[in-house]
């Protein structure tokens, strides 16, 4: 009998918590739409450079992708047209600022998302309601979502990849890879991601070849058609121009902080100021012929690819450490937000990342399943990447904070659960 009474207790103890939780997690996502609400009254919050480069691209897409239209060919073939597309359909029905409102519900789905995936991990709803906690309270996903940017959609469509990553269902594997097409179309790297992810299905999880192809078909379907179309327009193949950019500016940066350790220099700070000087040296302008540019860019990248690798190693560490710990300073300088919370919330901020980051250090201590060691796999792959831009950007950590929270509740599971790591072994 006493033991009934116990059982009920604890059950009565666990709805009333998870009541408890729910409540809280709707409460902020309610505050999260009003944020957004708000903040679509403020132009400078909304729109950014690349905004307005979506924007323009999304006015008119056969013009601006399937024919080759010369006197844009830089932004053309620099952009992909997945996010442009996208604009392009939904400003048939709203105002484009209102577009923010669709990264409100990425955020939701990702939320679910983060809530299956560490119950698929831990199998404990606490830490699935802590996780979706810190999933709604982060300040980069939130600053981010009051963006016409791709951030937070691609960071949708990556969980789901991720979340179907061991399936071997059929409907699970061919979701998942529609899903990892549109992010590929969306996002340059996403040739990189696609590599990543297959070989993490073929040497972790021992995944069929044909299930993999079956991944596969649509992401190469889609890259595809993005090289042929580019030849045909452009008549060199190329996914998008921006990785032969960034690798130009990488190259100057390392040459000029070989020189002067200086990462204020204009020349490591401003991402288009080698390419706009370049141009100049070659006489590149408005009439040349797109083929030209394109092959001299991708011909200049790649000749000072291994010059000042010293140099290029200490960009890419302090690059690293500031997708890592950056807080969206200008982002939030924008904002409607004043002081003194405006300083609040970069506080705010800086604790927060350090908070998450600090499990991403921690995680090497502790035993973890291969679900587990994939996120934080994946989490260095994309560092990685990334870093490769001289200044560094902690909007690029947008696409990953979901996979940190994760790896962070995980941890925070393992820490508790590990007595070796409190006590030492007598």
């Amino acid at each position: 009998m006493l033991n009934k009474l116990i059982l009920i207790n604890i059950r009565l103890n666990f709805l009333f918590m998870k009541k408890t939780y729910s409540l809280s997690l709707i409460f902020l996502i309610i505050a999260r739409l009003i944020f957004v609400y708000y903040s679509s009254n403020f132009d400078s919050m909304i729109f950014t450079k690349d905004s307005f480069q979506y924007i323009y691209l999304s006015e008119d897409i056969r013009n601006s992708f399937l024919t080759p239209k010369v006197d844009n060919y830089w932004i053309n073939t620099f952009r992909l047209p997945g996010y442009p597309m996208f604009l392009s359909f939904l400003v048939n029905f709203t105002d484009v600022k209102f577009v923010i409102f669709t990264n409100f519900i990425f955020d939701i789905v990702s939320c679910f998302l983060i809530f299956k995936i560490i119950y698929k991990l831990k199998k404990d709803y606490y830490l699935c309601f802590l996780g979706s906690l810190l999933f709604i309270i982060n300040p980069n996903v939130l600053i981010s979502s009051t963006q016409i940017m791709t951030e937070n959609i691609s960071m949708m469509l990556i969980l789901i990849a991720f979340y179907f990553i061991d399936s071997e269902k059929n409907k699970n594997i061919i979701f998942s890879g529609f899903c990892f097409a549109i992010f590929a179309l969306i996002k340059p790297f996403g040739v990189y991601m696609l590599l990543f992810i297959i070989l993490c299905k073929k040497i972790i999880f021992k995944i069929k070849l044909e299930k993999i192809g079956l991944f596969a078909l649509f992401p190469l379907i889609f890259i595809g058609f993005i090289y042929f179309n580019n030849f045909q327009n452009y008549n060199t193949s190329f996914y998008s121009t921006s990785s032969y950019f960034h690798i130009q500016w990488l190259n100057d940066a390392s040459k000029s902080l070989c020189d002067d350790l200086d990462f204020n220099n204009i020349r490591v700070s401003e991402p288009g100021y080698r390419f706009e000087e370049w141009k100049v040296e070659n006489g590149f302008d408005q009439d040349t012929i797109p083929k030209t540019l394109i092959d001299g860019l991708r011909e200049d990248s790649r000749e000072n690819l291994f010059n000042n690798l010293d140099c290029k190693a200490i960009s890419i560490t302090r690059s690293s450490v500031w997708n890592m710990f950056g807080i969206r300073q200008s982002n939030w300088n924008n904002s409607f937000i004043k002081t003194p919370f405006l300083e609040l919330i970069k506080i705010y901020s800086l604790i927060y990342v350090l908070m998450i980051n600090f499990a991403l250090f921690a995680s090497y201590k502790f035993k973890k399943s291969k679900l587990e060691s994939i996120y934080i796999l994946f989490v260095l792959f994309y560092l990685l990447i990334v870093s490769i831009l001289p200044f560094g950007n902690a909007r690029t950590r947008v696409l990953i904070e979901p996979h940190l929270i994760i790896i962070f509740v995980t941890t925070l599971r393992n820490i508790f659960e590990s007595r070796d790591y409190f006590f030492k072994k007598t």
